[in-house]
């Protein structure tokens, strides 16, 4: 009888264990709302006139625009790789020897910067994009792990009721009574735990994945600009240390442990499924893919303050001299 028993409390504890855990199919929009997040194809990222090729040949003293311009200003214009031509600008601003010359640089350069600034957008949106669908999945998981919670407690509440109205309300064998006592007990454990650490997981494919780049540090035109992989990669003046803004966010990632334990299993699973093209993800990993995104927008937005910064400078210095010749 013993035997018996003991039997089957362990096929009870292993059916409650085997529910903590389940996969869901993905949804088909998931995959639907995949293919909106990438840009489609275009001829306009490989227009020379975004690297700025032609800049270098303008001659101008190297230190001309530091005269005129901010740090910010003459900063991203390295990044942008034309700094050459602010400096040929301020050279021409300070001089006022030729004014059809000076508004021609300058609209150039104006050209070029609001361009740097469309692509950087274009870039935040499929971001956000991919912040949103990680969040949508989130949120589908978190739905059915707490319907399935609430089920099971309110289970374990029924079964521990059910048994305290046997136990109390009928004249049973005291052995027959023990025996229901302990079995409604473990029962009313093991769904009352399982509450606890239920887990909803579905798959989750992100092919095109720009932590990826970012952790692996290659660079590729598929995933950033040129001048947006630059000002990611240069040291940059923000930090005191002269690191550059990738190597800030990698750090910011193992500081506050979104990779798990430096060195532990959990570290190299969520390596792989972060790095990766996707695979089976929960609500929690959902969350670590879903601030890690948020951060490197963030760090990307960056670059569009200081694009603004340079477009401002340029701009005021057009309206000071139109107000100088009137």
């Amino acid at each position: 009888m013993m035997r018996k028993y003991l039997l089957f409390l362990f096929l009870v504890g292993s059916l409650s264990a085997d529910g903590c855990t389940s996969t869901l199919p993905p949804s088909k929009s998931t995959y639907t709302f995949d293919r909106g997040c990438t840009p489609q194809e275009t001829a306009f990222t490989d227009m020379p006139f975004i690297d700025a090729g032609t800049a270098h040949s303008f001659p101008a003293k190297d230190d001309a625009a530091t005269q005129y311009y901010s740090p910010i200003a003459i900063h991203i214009a390295d990044v942008m790789q034309v700094l050459p031509l602010l400096n040929r600008l301020a050279l021409l601003e300070r001089t006022h020897e030729d004014a059809d010359e000076t508004e021609r640089v300058r609209q150039k350069l104006l050209n070029m910067v609001q361009l740097a600034a469309l692509e950087v957008s274009s870039l935040v949106a499929e971001l956000e994009c991919e912040v949103h669908r990680a969040d949508e999945v989130q949120d589908r998981l978190k739905d059915v792990q707490f319907t399935r919670s609430m089920s099971q407690t309110l289970l374990a509440i029924v079964i521990g009721g059910f048994i305290d109205a046997i136990t109390g309300g009928f004249n049973i064998a005291t052995g027959a009574i023990n025996v229901i006592s302990v079995t409604g007990g473990t029962l009313e454990i093991l769904f009352g735990a399982s509450a606890n650490f239920t887990k909803v997981r579905q798959e989750f494919r992100h092919p095109h994945n720009h932590l990826e780049r970012i952790w692996v540090g290659d660079e590729s035109r598929e995933y950033y600009p040129p001048q947006v992989w630059r000002f990611l990669t240069r040291p940059n003046r923000r930090d005191q240390e002269g690191r550059s803004l990738r190597d800030v966010l990698i750090a910011t990632w193992q500081e506050e442990g979104r990779l798990g334990e430096p060195g532990s299993r959990r570290e190299q699973e969520l390596k792989s499924l972060l790095f990766g093209s996707g695979g089976i993800y929960d609500a929690d990993d959902l969350h670590i893919r879903e601030a890690m995104l948020q951060q490197l927008e963030s760090i990307i937005q960056l670059m569009h303050q200081d694009l603004e910064t340079l477009m401002r400078e340029l701009l005021m210095h057009q309206a000071m001299e139109e107000g100088g010749r009137t």
